[in-house]
């Protein structure tokens, strides 16, 4: 803000003159009239078309200056800025590091006022979360009243790949990376698209999480299999891509929303699991 050197400019500060914050023009001529009176020497000089300062207002003037940019940055700091509600959510790695991010991106632009902390499963923070995403292969899961999403499993490869991978024979060349965790791997997912493959010379290795998996395909070491839709972007990030050697299967595994027991949930909280809900849905349309 930059005051004018009029008694426009030392009107607001006469505001206590008046017993209330000066308002239009006659307000603040009264303020200053009145603020200008109580000095012993005056700043103005009048005449019948213009207002000048005085050498003493022309000093007056820079703290006049100074002390309403101090008021402007105070009344920006107290009403300026729209309270902010903290949410916390809790997810697996896999879901933390690939569907959630843009998700949760979209929902913070359609709700300024939520501020979502994302904390994944086995991070060392300490935080009580308001929400939770969790994972589970029992089959009841999908009846679930919270139920987010179910899971499809495919085969992610390379682009470079896609055209050596004609056959399932073509396939059993590369190093196939199992997730120690999940019940869905390589045998189960072959023996349902090509039959009983027993007895069949496969590269298996086994390793702790689908996120590293997917890098180590991404890098040329070998096929992962992907679950669909919580994998689809950070997959699509590494640029990998969808074998269509193997169908789409459908498979065990389920995403579900839980809430802390005992606590009355915020209207916060409640907006962010229906946005999940709605994002989960249109996901699985689109996988």
């Amino acid at each position: 803000m930059r005051c004018e050197p009029t008694p426009f400019c030392f009107g607001f500060l006469g505001a206590p003159y008046l017993g209330e914050a000066p308002v239009g023009k006659r307000g603040r001529l009264v303020g200053a009239a009145k603020l200008i009176g109580s000095f012993s020497r005056p700043l103005f000089e009048r005449t019948a078309n213009r207002v000048t300062l005085t050498p003493d207002g022309n000093d007056f003037l820079p703290t006049v200056q100074v002390s309403l940019g101090s008021i402007e940055s105070k009344a920006q700091s107290m009403f300026g800025r729209q309270r902010v509600e903290q949410v916390t959510l809790l997810a697996s790695q896999l879901m933390s590091m690939s569907w959630l991010p843009q998700v949760l991106a979209a929902f913070e632009i359609e709700n300024p006022s939520i501020r979502v902390n994302l904390l994944m499963e086995g991070a060392q923070r300490n935080a009580d979360p308001d929400l939770m995403i969790r994972f589970g292969e029992e089959p009841h899961l999908v009846r679930h009243p919270m139920w987010l999403m179910g899971l499809s499993h495919v085969v992610v490869c390379r682009h470079e790949d896609l055209e050596t991978l004609q056959t399932m024979e073509d396939l059993l060349t590369f190093r196939l990376f199992d997730v120690a965790s999940h019940a869905m791997g390589w045998t189960a997912l072959l023996n349902h698209n090509f039959g009983p493959v027993s007895g069949r010379s496969t590269k298996l290795e086994v390793v702790d999480t689908t996120p590293l998996a997917l890098i180590m395909v991404s890098q040329g070491l070998g096929l992962a299999i992907g679950h669909l839709p919580v994998c689809g972007p950070l997959a699509a990030s590494l640029g990998l891509r969808i074998c269509p050697l193997v169908a789409k299967t459908p498979g065990p595994g389920n995403y579900y929303l839980e809430q802390p027991v005992g606590r009355p949930q915020r209207p916060a909280v409640l907006r962010l699991e229906r946005a999940l809900q709605e994002a989960a849905q249109a996901a699985m349309r689109a996988a």
